[in-house]
């Protein structure tokens, strides 16, 4: 998928919502003006989603998860505020800035990329090795917990 307006990254980066997030993997070349994100997103249409319980007292989701990659070109500059230092992330959201997008995680992660054009692409890939597990108990979810599959 092509991403060229901050309407369509914020479209995309939505459905990233509380989706993992590997700062180590990610990657912002100076040379070539790309920043290289890598997303953990829970599979919840997913046939192969599973879920057991309780609707009201507790509900366990086992999903598939696939690999999601966003490539954003054109970036002249990356800051990453990290004052969590933990690696991996939950995904907020996106914020437009004066000179560019922010993306906010829960952990107290900002990454602010200086862009005057949006150029970017979003890919998907299925990871069978991984799955995410939900937990609800009442109406408060956890997760998810990104485990691997049991063969």
């Amino acid at each position: 998928m092509h991403i060229s307006s901050v309407e369509q990254l914020n479209e995309v980066m939505t459905e990233l919502h509380d989706c993992p997030f590997d700062l180590d993997r990610a990657a912002f070349d100076e040379v070539s003006h790309i920043w290289t994100g890598f997303f953990l997103r829970p599979l919840w249409d997913d046939p192969r989603a599973a879920h057991r319980g309780f609707s009201m007292l507790y509900v366990h989701s086992r999903l598939p998860v696939a690999e999601a990659t966003l490539k954003i070109s054109g970036v002249l500059k990356c800051v990453v505020a990290d004052d969590a230092r933990i690696g991996r992330y939950s995904f907020n959201q996106t914020e437009r800035t004066a000179n560019g997008v922010r993306f906010r995680f829960n952990e107290n992660l900002n990454i602010d990329l200086e862009i005057p054009v949006i150029d970017a692409t979003y890919e998907e890939r299925p990871i069978p090795e991984l799955c995410a597990i939900y937990r609800q108990y009442f109406l408060l979810q956890s997760g998810p917990s990104i485990e691997m599959v049991a063969t």
